[in-house]
């Protein structure tokens, strides 16, 4: 809960309570945004793609937000599609991992979203939830099979399916370079960023947000996928209360940053997973 007035005042007045709930549900972008992923930058056209089928890479993520930081080994597999299947089409593979004590990377047994999605994702336009044409959601070794609609409340895959960044600003930055697997790669670097505002009127005041999202990605067309191989992004919002009541206050601001960083790929894959039956 946000500070509405004094501590010892506990009755809750209307204004107070609807004050809460839009700066809970204003703020929510700050938080519950959806996380950074390997799919957020699909549509950006400066961005290589690569489908060739048996192509893999794995991804080390870490978020920081509210005082919290958490990380997550995720890899992506690029797969034929089945015989029966249009050609074209291409099967995803993504699999949670963890790293043992040895430092080496391995799935986590029975873990992982399978999906089949049409050759039209070369075409990077629309929504990449709607180019999936079926879906598996495995756990602890068992196949579901998964509604359309289904995917996206599933932890693994609805921050990717439902991804569409569009910056309002696309700036080139200097190359970087970046040791992957023992390889060296001269990244080039884009800077893209967006700028959202959103207003209300409560019975305390106007209360306006303003959300600043900047995502800066280094690339390279010999890595695999979308050549990503390192993203980091940045989510600030803040708040403001146009109120004649002092007791009034809007919520503090908030800040988000995650780091994508590329730390395995490969040529080789095979499917782990598999549709179920």
């Amino acid at each position: 809960m946000f500070p509405i007035g004094r501590r010892s005042n506990t009755r809750r007045r209307p204004g107070a309570c609807a004050l809460v709930v839009v700066a809970l549900l204003l703020l929510g972008a700050g938080d519950t945004a959806r996380a950074l992923d390997l799919f957020t930058l699909w549509h950006q056209q400066e961005i290589p793609l690569d489908l060739t089928p048996g192509s893999w890479v794995l991804y080390k993520s870490q978020t920081m937000a509210s005082g919290r930081s958490d990380f997550d080994l995720t890899r992506v597999s690029c797969l034929p599609a089945p015989a029966a299947a249009d050609s074209r089409n291409r099967v995803f593979e993504i699999i949670p991992m963890t790293q043992n004590e040895q430092g080496d990377f391995l799935p986590v047994a029975g873990q992982g979203v399978w999906l089949l999605v049409s050759g039209d994702i070369a075409a990077r336009e629309g929504k990449l939830v709607d180019l999936v044409r079926e879906a598996w959601q495995w756990e602890d070794g068992q196949a579901k099979r998964l509604a359309v609609s289904d995917l996206k409340n599933d932890p693994v895959a609805a921050g990717m399916l439902a991804s569409d960044f569009r910056p309002d600003t696309l700036e080139e930055a200097g190359n970087t370079t970046r040791i992957i697997s023992g390889q060296q790669f001269l990244c080039a670097q884009l800077v893209m960023s967006a700028r959202d505002s959103q207003c209300v009127d409560l019975p305390a005041g106007r209360m306006s947000q303003i959300t600043n999202h900047e995502i800066t990605a280094a690339y390279h067309p010999d890595l695999p996928l979308l050549g990503l191989a390192y993203v980091a992004e940045r989510i600030s919002s803040a708040s403001t209360l146009d109120s004649p009541n002092p007791r009034f206050r809007a919520p503090p601001p908030r800040n988000r940053v995650e780091i994508m960083e590329l730390v395995g790929f490969g040529r080789d894959a095979v499917s782990l997973l598999g549709p179920g039956d």
